[in-house]
This record gives C-alpha cells, structure tokens and sequence, in this order.
C-alpha cells in the first residue's frame, strides 16, 4: 500500500474546517486527516485549500483546485 501525506493551510472536510492541516492518503483514498503542531516526517506542503469530500462511489478523496490527489 502507497501513502502520500499532504499538508495545507486549511483542509475542508464533511464535518469541519481544519487549519494547519495533513491529509494521508492510501491507495488513492483519504485515510486520515488532523491539525498538526509540529513538522511530520514525508509531508509534502501544498499550501493553499484541500477539500476532502465523498466521491459517487462513497470513498473519501482529497482535491486541490479541482484535482483528484493521488498518493503516487
């Protein structure tokens, strides 16, 4: 299984809006999203807004400006 993890200044979920924010994406799905304190190991700054939200098939996926983003 591949992991991506992404960070951002805010992150919009279904249930809240998230400052200072990761998101960990496994096998192209959103696995797990938190604020954060300090610097993770492998995260990768995007900045900005990423949106996570459920697809037509129900699965979590996170976007950035549009985009799907994968975990490769």
């Amino acid at each position: 299984m591949t992991m991506r993890r992404v960070g951002a200044n805010t992150v919009i979920t279904p249930s809240a809006t998230l400052t200072q924010a990761v998101v960990e994406i496994y096998d192209g799905r959103v696995a797990n999203y938190y604020e954060f304190r300090d610097e993770l190991p492998m995260t990768e700054w995007l900045g900005g807004t990423i949106i996570v939200q459920r697809d037509s098939d129900g699965i979590l996926r996170a976007l950035k400006d549009g985009t799907i983003i994968s975990d490769l």
